[in-house]
């Protein structure tokens, strides 16, 4: 009887680790061929905080994105393609899709709760000390200004009453487009709060934002990945709202769950086919 147990709890828990999370229960990809690998360009936040999560280089990459749109676009024209895009930034056409990570979706649910594997902090990185007007930018960013992040993407923090000081002057905020839309949208409201400072937002990515605030070029400096140590050493970061990294496939390709450990295998072209996923 004890023998007749033990077996019975053995074949249990196998067939439990088989049903949950494992990384062959793939659909049949026989048909797909070679991977199409996209990523973003060098120094786009969103490729850094990729490749920092995922832990590769991207050396498995064939083409370079310069934005999300771009992203969308060359998975729309081709099946076999795999990329990624910020989720908040994500509108994507009826040919694409995201599909979930380790079995978790990104939607805003996950991406709050920490459950998607994939998320990441929006930063506004800032040199010396703050003026009064871009102080108060910042009181607005981390109180009222929180309820359009959750409008955006998600909040870092609930959103709090806010009563601007009415400074004067102007502020020039650059770096990451992932996080632009967000700090446009917090820009013009602010304005209702304070129309005494005029905000100039420029987009490029986070790598130059951050460079060009270490310069004392601009103000603020977006950026959609963590800081290198020596950014740290040189900027003062506040964290303004989270997002996820949505990875995204060809609506006719079967994947609908991936692996972190599929997607490192790609990235690092340890992967060509999609038929060698396991």
């Amino acid at each position: 009887m004890l023998k007749r147990l033990i077996l019975s709890s053995v074949l249990c828990s196998l067939l439990f680790l088989s049903a949950c999370g494992s990384e062959n229960n793939m659909p049949d990809l026989s048909g797909m061929g070679e991977i199409t690998v996209i990523s973003r360009e060098e120094g786009s936040g969103t490729r850094g905080e990729f490749e920092n999560i995922i832990g590769t280089d991207s050396k498995g990459t064939d083409n370079v994105a310069l934005s999300t749109d771009e992203v969308s676009d060359m998975i729309s024209g081709d099946v076999s393609s795999l990329g990624y895009i910020a989720y908040s930034t994500a509108e994507l056409p009826e040919t694409v899709k995201a599909v979930s990570v380790n079995g978790i979706a990104p939607t805003r649910e996950n991406i709050s709760n920490g459950k998607y594997p994939l998320c990441r902090n929006y930063y506004l990185a800032y040199s010396g000390e703050l003026s009064d007007a871009e102080t108060d930018f910042l009181a607005y960013v981390m109180s009222a200004g929180q309820a359009v992040a959750d409008n955006e993407c998600v909040a870092i923090k609930k959103n709090s009453s806010f009563l601007s000081d009415n400074s004067s002057g102007s502020i020039e905020i650059c770096g990451s487009t992932s996080m632009a839309p967000l700090i446009e949208k917090m820009a013009e409201d602010y304005h209702s709060y304070n129309p005494n400072v005029i905000i100039e937002v420029t987009v490029t990515d986070s790598s130059d934002g951050l460079n060009s605030a270490i310069r004392g070029e601009c103000d603020f400096a977006m950026s959609s990945r963590e800081l290198a140590d020596y950014e740290n050493e040189l900027l003062t970061k506040k964290a303004v709202a989270r997002d996820g990294i949505a990875v995204i496939v060809n609506k006719e390709n079967p994947v609908d769950d991936i692996s972190k450990k599929q997607i490192k295998q790609i990235y690092d072209n340890n992967v060509q086919k999609w038929s060698d996923l396991k």
